[in-house]
């Protein structure tokens, strides 16, 4: 089996990419959406952030995203503490995910990959870029986003200067079409590999 890493920065169009390997049947992991879930759910670890950022971080509907992305991006010494306390918890979910998959190939999406230096996890990884311009366009209409909360999220992530010379492949995602056929090519290459 080859484990696959999708990453890219914030609004490079990752999830749009994993809609490619999942219409081919490819087991995708998306680790935000799962972090997300064991930060609600995992006793351990909704401790461990209690201890951070206090008991009101949750309400009665469980994490308050909003009240926590307004304090870690304000932060970085608590985003760091935030991101390495949930990576173990989400490792653990990926590795179990990994052994109920029968599948030849893995795809696991993570915006901040490099940034943890998990690349020693995977067989290969592709990055998405696109122009900041964009970027920021389909963060300001996707999230309901400032411009001023957008750079925040996009300056705590390592650029993609520093990320390119880090990857397999590197997908230059402005035009879908285009895009789907770098990632047929890319597919076709680690299917290759199995």
């Amino acid at each position: 089996m080859k484990i696959i890493g999708i990453t890219g920065g914030i609004g490079s169009g990752k999830t749009k990419a994993l809609s490619f390997f999942k219409s081919r049947n490819v087991p995708c992991y998306e680790a935000d959406i799962r972090a997300k879930s064991l930060m609600n759910s995992n006793p351990e670890l909704i401790k461990t952030i209690k201890s951070f950022f206090g008991d009101e971080i949750y309400d009665k509907s469980g994490l308050n995203n909003k009240m926590l992305a307004k304090i870690v991006f304000e932060d970085r010494n608590l985003l760091k503490n935030l991101n390495d306390s949930v990576h173990p918890f989400v490792r653990s979910d990926f590795n179990r995910f990994v052994s109920k998959q029968k599948s030849n190939i893995v795809v696991h999406e993570s915006a901040i990959l490099f940034e943890h230096g998990l690349q020693k996890y995977f067989d290969k990884i592709i990055l998405l870029i696109t122009p900041i311009e964009i970027r920021i366009q389909r963060l300001i209409k996707r999230d309901s986003l400032s411009l001023d909360e957008v750079y925040k999220r996009i300056d705590n992530q390592m650029g993609d200067k520093e990320k390119i010379s880090l990857a397999d492949y590197v997908v230059k995602n402005l035009d879908w079409e285009d895009t789907i056929m770098q990632l047929d090519k890319i597919y076709s290459e680690v299917l290759g590999l199995v």
